[in-house]
């Protein structure tokens, strides 16, 4: 092998790794909008969340963070529930 095939395939593999094990980011940060969200009012979606189904960024600031418009089902319902979080 070549050492550009070889240095594509360290990359690429690193690249796998990285989202392997950051997979369900957008999950874990929407469960974490949302219990903080219930804290304050006295909803339970992120117990019933089954699915987040994306995120549209709407503002960046320059600590890394964003407000996010997010979407997620809960169990026993095929609605879907909109959020406004910042992670």
């Amino acid at each position: 092998m070549s050492n550009i095939t070889t240095v594509g395939i360290v990359i690429a593999a690193g690249v796998a790794g990285v989202i392997f094990l950051s997979g369900g980011g957008l999950e874990r940060n929407l469960r974490a909008c949302l219990e903080d969200q219930s804290n304050r009012i006295s909803s339970q979606d992120h117990v019933y969340m089954t699915e987040a189904l994306g995120e549209e960024i709407w503002r960046s600031y320059p600590d890394g963070t964003a407000t996010r418009f997010v979407k997620y089902r809960v169990r026993g319902s095929t609605t879907v529930k909109t959020a406004t979080c910042r992670w």
